[in-house]
């Protein structure tokens, strides 16, 4: 709080100096910046109209937002301002898109303020100091020296980072020095790093240079040559087992494999050995048909990763016991404990969308070996990989201990649901975890609304309702991925198709709950019926049709059947208003459930 008031007295200052005519200097401008809008400039340099939404200037102002943070205590950046002369040239950018771009560029969301001065609308971001480094778009460390942003390595940033207050623990200094770093644990450093973008020489130059120098530069030995915690943890010999492996036939069953003799070991040896029992447990599954060059994993390698990594990099260190890896071989599935509860406001409820680190030192350590996925990132593939082969989304709980369980179930991976999600175009959208997880939806209801997508995505109902529009414009074959129906959306009638067009799928689908509400008799009818009654108070043989795939003859037969069963009955209108209500509704009283979102 005192970071942020501290920026705004300075805005205000660097304000009042263009007021009264002169430039603030290099001192004051050392967190606060003038930025013009990138992208504003014509032929001879003539200013162009403004735009609420322009990319370049987000590009731009992405950057400059990841050096402000890097950069002890923060800052601000005015938009509109020619940053040499110090004339107001003003903004039209939206502030809600723009503080979204920069969100989805740099993964740091700030406060972003219009100003109005000497009648020029103005933007004023501020921006808080990062517990992390804050890599920007080009992938590198910035912050802010006098009035310009100049390169940082990580070692340098947490040495910095160790004067101010609230730090993390795992960035401490310790008695350990090189010496101390078992040569093994080196070698699968260097193993992970070769793994990464090989297009990326910054990488390669690090996986293949001498100890101290891929210490340093990954943050974790000091210049006085001493490990930090997080270093230690990672490359010196543990006096314990942080990590262990089971291997059942089922749960509760026998055991199949067992593995936690890790004494002496590193936290990356240990981390190696558990993920190459993991590689041997996770069955590849050759996919036939059009995909029959294509083997799978029962389960996707990257979210069983992703979930075994998480479980130890942001487990509580404090505590003494492991983080305990759990395979049951007749489900494929994947369970991870880790000690110590949710922290920084992380619940089961927003981890799709909340980011916080419980020590900021170890995971930028663990991401700059290419152990973990960049912040935000990791859990939502861990969700996209699941449902676009058809799994269930990862279950995540916190429970007494306190401990976070994840569990990942795996197993044959659904051929339909590949099918359709390998047709989605945009081909970006395809590895998009929110057009999956409506995809998913849509698959097991027979609609969704923006209340519940809302829910599912952990989003604001504004951004589950620009969600689904966005997954209304991607096509497959051509033809819309879903279709609106009232205050609703279904998966479209092409969708539908290509999940469940084939005879031989639909067994397995059904036992799957896939596409269940298809041309659905008894209860299934009656289930349909009343989930469209808890967001409308009635229903037509229109409404039925299109949400069960019926004719309409064939749509107005099975509600007839439901009157006759007394589970429905007929409205007063005929002919094109004809409709039914619930029993209760056709004498005028409505169900508390009638939500109409």
């Amino acid at each position: 709080m005192r970071d942020r008031a501290r920026s705004r007295e300075e805005v205000d200052e660097c304000l009042n100096s263009l007021r009264n005519g002169t430039l603030p200097d290099s001192a004051e401008r050392q967190r606060v910046d003038f930025k013009e809008e990138a992208g504003r400039r014509g032929a001879a340099g003539r200013l162009l109209p403004g735009t609420p939404e322009n990319t370049k200037a987000a590009d731009q102002l992405a950057n400059e937002v990841a050096s402000m943070a890097n950069t002890p205590g923060g800052g601000a950046l005015i938009i509109g301002v020619e940053d040499r002369s110090g004339d107001l040239l003003g903004t039209d950018l939206d502030i809600e898109w723009l503080r979204q771009q920069i969100y989805r560029r740099v993964e740091v969301a700030p406060e972003i303020e219009e100003r109005i001065e000497q009648g020029i609308r103005l933007l004023v971001i501020y921006v808080a100091e990062a517990r992390e480094p804050v890599d920007d778009t080009g992938g590198r460390i910035r912050w802010r020296v006098g009035d310009s942003s100049v390169p940082v390595d990580r070692g340098e940033w947490w040495a910095r980072r160790q004067d101010r207050s609230g730090w993390d623990s795992m960035a401490r200094l310790t008695a350990f020095t090189l010496d101390s770093v078992k040569p093994a644990a080196v070698a699968v450093a260097r193993d992970y790093l070769a793994r990464r973008d090989g297009s990326d020489d910054a990488q390669t130059d690090l996986a293949t240079a001498a100890p101290a120098d891929m210490l340093r530069r990954i943050g974790v030995l000091s210049v006085d040559g001493y490990l930090t915690e997080a270093g230690a943890i990672l490359f010196c010999p543990a006096p314990r087992a942080w990590l262990t492996w089971t291997r059942l036939d089922v749960e509760g069953g026998d055991i199949l494999a067992s593995d936690s003799a890790y004494e002496g070991l590193s936290l990356l040896e240990q981390i190696e050995r558990v993920e190459a029992l993991l590689d041997a447990a996770n069955d590849r599954v050759t996919l036939p048909g059009e995909f029959s060059e294509r083997a799978l994993r029962q389960l996707p390698t990257r979210s069983a990763r992703e979930a075994v990594l998480n479980g130890v990099v942001h487990r509580d260190w404090n505590l003494q016991e492991p983080t305990t890896a759990t395979w049951i071989e007749a489900d494929a599935s994947l369970t991870v404990i880790s000690p110590g509860g949710f922290v920084g406001g992380i619940s089961a409820d927003n981890v799709l969308t909340q980011r916080f680190s419980r020590y900021p030192a170890l995971a930028d350590a663990s991401r700059a070996l290419g152990l973990v996925d960049k912040q935000g990132v990791g859990v939502d593939r861990m969700y996209r990989e699941m449902v676009t082969i058809g799994h269930r989304p990862p279950l995540l709980v916190e429970e007494p201990g306190p401990r976070v369980r994840v569990r990942l179930a795996g197993g044959q991976p659904l051929l339909p649901i590949i099918r359709l999600t390998s047709k989605i175009q945009p081909a970006a959208r395809q590895r998009d975890v929110q057009i999956a997880l409506i995809v998913h939806t849509l698959l097991r209801n027979p609609f969704t609304t923006v209340k519940r997508m809302s829910k599912i995505l952990q989003r604001t109902t504004e951004e589950a309702a620009e969600a689904l529009e966005i997954a209304h414009r991607c096509v497959v074959d051509g033809q819309p991925l879903i279709s609106p129906l009232k205050n609703v959306w279904t998966l479209s009638n092409e969708a539908r198709r290509i999940v469940g067009g084939q005879t031989a799928d639909r067994k397995m689908l059904q036992r799957q709950r896939v596409l269940w509400f298809i041309t659905p008799g008894g209860d299934a009818a009656s289930e349909v019926v009343s989930q469209w009654f808890e967001v409308q108070d009635r229903i037509s043989s229109g409404d039925y049709s299109k949400l069960t795939g019926l004719t309409l003859a064939g749509a107005r037969g099975a509600l007839d059947r439901l009157v006759q069963d007394g589970r429905l009955v007929r409205g007063d209108a005929t002919g094109r208003n004809a409709h039914y209500l619930q029993p209760v509704n056709a004498y005028g009283l409505y169900s508390e459930s009638d939500s109409r979102v």
